[in-house]
Order: C-alpha cells, then structure tokens, then sequence
C-alpha cells in the first residue's frame, strides 16, 4: 500500500485473506504533501515495525512510532502524515465481523476497538507476539486472544503535545535502540543522543513514545528474542545473551510476563 496521494479510498492490507495470517505493509512518506486518506475495509489492526507517522481517525489523532499498535474498526475513515521521508513498515491483521462479534459474545464485549492506538508496551508486544504466532504454521489460534486483546486495549491516557524539535531527538534515541538494542543503551547514552540531561530525556520520552527508555528497549529486546526463537535454532542462552540480557533468569522473567510462556513454551508451540 502506498499513501503517496490525498485520495479517500477503501483500504485493506495487500493480500486478501486475512483472516488467518499476518502480513506486511508498507507506505511511501511525502511529509509535505497532504494527508492521505482512507476508509477501513474490515477492522485491522497493525504493528508499527519502523516508522513514525500522525495517525488520525474521525475523533483522535496521535503519533504512530515503531513499537505501537494501530487499530481501526470496519467502515471507520482514518488518515495518515508522515514526520519524516523515511515511510513505515508494519505488520497487518485483518478480522472478519462474525469473528470480533463471536469473541466479543463470549467476552461480554463491544465488537468494536474502543481506542485507535496503543503506545509502546507491554500489551502492544504482546500483541507482536501473537501477530508472529499467527504467521507460523498451525498458528490460527493466536487469532481469538489476539481479536480479544485488540477489543479490550485502552490508550493509557491522552498524548502530550510535543514540538517537532523535541520529538526529532526522540527519534534519534529510538533509532539508536532499534540498533543496538543488543548493547547496553544506558540512559546517559541515550540522553546524549538526544542532546538532553538525563532527566529532560526521560520525561521527553515518555511523552513522545508513552513509556520510560527503558521499558521501550525491554520490549525491543522482547520482539527480537520472539523472533529468533521462532526462525533459528540458537540456544535459548545464546538468543537472550545476543539481544542484550545478562542475567538468564532475568530474560526469562521479562519473557513469561510479556508472552505469558517460557522461551522454550513460544519455540514449541509452532
């Protein structure tokens, strides 16, 4: 999908069924030209692999950043401006009605997302993680708590207004973590990167990101690991050491409490 043109159209991910895999999108970025716009085929929601864009439905508006979860209710019209000529890569499921409404019954739900974004966290890896489980073989039932994570998600709370100067050096510090998520990162790094002291980098963030340095970086090194463990045969040792733990039982904790298994639970289950 390219988003290179201010046209109102129907958008669904690039290949048609959806319904029992993941795939990847991706759009062209033209930050100085008009917004595009489009209107939501089937309820989707998407997994901001890289990128940074404005993000707004009929109602809200917000910033998309590599490690966010984007969300859209069928029928609903949405509209995307990028902050950079960089584009954005991220991975799509589409939901059918019957199945939100199925999920929703039997939770005692809405069979509609009450919020358009979830920021970098913990929930929005664990849905990467089932979006990745779903594109494995055998993996169609990571689609059911994955529909039911995306109709219970709730945005934390409403996005500070941040300057373009301020949200730049932000970038540049998660761009740093996204390569060299392996590496220690420290917050003095960091914060020296983005040519702040300490304090003002964290604070900033949190603001532009919606969580600390150092839970983004976690979640980063989590996404990494889920993915090794599933296309390699790495020793599970190696893969936590590789995307930055030290301490196994440390890579372990952060796992089960992100994916809800152990490293070797997630190999297996595919």
């Amino acid at each position: 999908m390219s988003l290179e043109t201010s046209s109102h159209a129907t958008w669904s991910p690039s290949r048609r069924d959806r319904a029992r895999s993941a795939s990847e999108d991706s759009c062209a970025a033209d930050p100085n030209g008009p917004a595009a716009q489009w209107t939501y085929d089937d309820a989707a929601i998407g997994f901001v692999v890289s990128g940074w864009f404005e993000y707004a439905s009929e109602d809200q508006t917000l910033l998309a950043t590599p490690g966010s979860v984007i969300l859209g209710n069928a029928g609903e019209s949405f509209s995307v401006r990028h902050v950079d000529t960089l584009g954005n890569r991220r991975l799509v499921v589409s939901f059918k009605r019957d199945l939100l409404e199925e999920v929703a019954n039997d939770a005692g739900l809405s069979p509609r997302f009450e919020t358009i974004a979830l920021p970098p966290s913990q929930p929005a890896t664990r849905m990467f993680g089932l979006i990745r489980a779903l594109s494995q073989p055998g993996g169609e039932d990571a689609l059911y708590p994955l529909a039911h994570a995306a109709l219970t998600a709730r945005q934390p709370r409403a996005p500070e207004r941040i300057s373009a100067r301020d949200r730049t050096r932000v970038q540049q510090a998660v761009s740093h973590i996204e390569a060299y998520f392996g590496d220690a990162c420290t917050l003095q790094t960091l914060a020296d990167i983005a040519g702040l002291s300490r304090f003002h980098f964290v604070r900033m963030f949190g603001a532009v990101v919606g969580q600390s340095p150092n839970q983004y970086l976690i979640n980063t090194r989590m996404r990494a690991a889920a993915d090794r463990l599933l296309s390699t045969q790495a020793p599970i040792a190696q893969i936590a050491f590789d995307v930055g733990f030290n301490d196994i039982s440390h890579f372990y904790s952060c796992f089960r409490e992100t994916f809800a298994c152990t490293p070797r639970q997630w190999r297996l289950r595919t």
